[in-house]
This record gives structure tokens, C-alpha cells and sequence, in this order.
């Protein structure tokens, strides 16, 4: 086998079981902070995004790495699979990354570099809101967010409580998408972006 060959068999494998979405038909607890008309616009369509190669090849790397990181913590005696939350016959759904010892959840997150990593402990508003969602719908108090720096390989663990008037906030968002999706309702926008997209 040639090495241009090589290479474009390992390129093609790797975007085919990249992992990466193209096709979403739920409300998915992940992207919750999106935007209200975003989210409509996901499900409807069916179509969540275009990867580029690049992001294919991320998008793969950051599975396996968080699969080893999942090994680590099996060999560790601290991790159980993850919980899959399904809502509304499964029009809403979320995925866990896994439990910790003693029921907390675990979420994932691979980064490039250690500049990435939340400053003064403060998660993305993506990331917050995902971790709150699930706390909310599982009924748990505390979740671990891992950061995996793919630069240099340094982990660090982040405790998210959970709250209440969060939990109330993104429960009332998750009953406005699912009414607009199945009255086929286009709701408003919410980021102010839409239009100028």
C-alpha cells in the first residue's frame, strides 16, 4: 500500500466514524442554551450542522480521548456508564458521559490547550447549562466536569451544584421548544443572531 494511499483510507475511515452529528430530529439537552429558534430549527430539519474535515478529525480525537479518560477512571474504581435522559416520547433527550462514584455525573469536555479551561471556575454558558439540565432531570445535586487539555494532557475537575432556579429556567425553555415543535410554531428568536445569519 502506497502512503498517499494509507493516508487517504485513515482520512475517510476516520471522518466516517467521526461521531460528529449531522442529523439531529430531538431537542437535544447538550445544545439547551442555544438559541429558542435554533433549537426549532435543528429539529424540524433534521439537520444539526456541516463538519469540516478538520472538525471531524477533533471531533473523533476528543471521543477516543475521552474514552481513555473513562478508562483511567474504570481502572480507578470510580466510574459507572452514563444515564441517557429521554422526555416527551424522546423528543427531548440528553446523554451523560457517566457516574461517579456515589451517583454525581461526570461530563467530558476535551480542549485544545490549558487556556481553554474556565477561567476563575466559571463555565461556558453552554457547558452550565447542559450540566444543569441534567442535574435537573436526573434529580442529582452535583456534577464533575472534566477537562481533558489535549495540548498537554493536564486534567482538571470542576464541581457543579445544582440550581434550582436554573433547574426552573431551563425546564421552562425545554416545554416552550417542545410546544413550538409539535404546533410547528417557529418561535421568536433569542440570541438576536438569526436575522443577520
Amino acid at each position: 500500500m502506497h502512503s498517499n494511499e494509507l493516508q487517504r483510507s485513515l482520512l475517510n475511515w476516520t471522518v466516517l466514524h467521526s461521531g460528529f452529528e449531522h442529523h439531529r430530529g430531538y431537542i437535544g439537552l447538550s445544545g439547551i442554551a442555544d438559541c429558542e429558534r435554533v433549537q426549532y430549527e435543528r429539529v424540524v430539519s433534521g439537520n444539526y450542522k456541516n463538519a469540516t474535515l478538520g472538525e471531524s478529525l477533533k471531533c473523533r480525537l476528543g471521543y477516543e480521548l475521552e474514552a481513555a479518560l473513562i478508562q483511567r477512571l474504570e481502572a480507578m474504581a470510580l466510574y459507572s456508564p452514563g444515564e441517557t435522559i429521554d422526555l416527551f416520547d424522546g423528543l427531548v433527550q440528553g446523554h451523560t458521559d457517566g457516574v461517579i462514584r456515589g451517583g454525581d455525573v461526570l461530563e467530558i469536555k476535551t480542549i485544545p490547550s490549558e487556556s481553554y479551561l474556565p477561567k476563575d471556575g466559571r463555565m461556558p454558558v453552554k457547558t452550565y447549562w447542559q450540566v444543569q439540565a441534567y442535574l435537573h432531570y436526573l434529580g442529582r445535586g452535583l456534577a464533575h466536569v472534566v477537562y481533558l487539555c489535549r495540548d498537554s494532557g493536564l486534567v482538571q475537575v470542576y464541581p457543579q451544584r445544582y440550581q434550582k432556579a436554573m433547574g426552573a429556567q431551563i425546564q421552562s425553555k425545554v416545554e416552550r421548544l417542545v410546544e413550538a415543535v409539535q404546533a410547528y410554531q417557529r418561535p421568536e428568536c433569542t440570541c438576536g443572531r438569526c436575522d443577520k445569519r
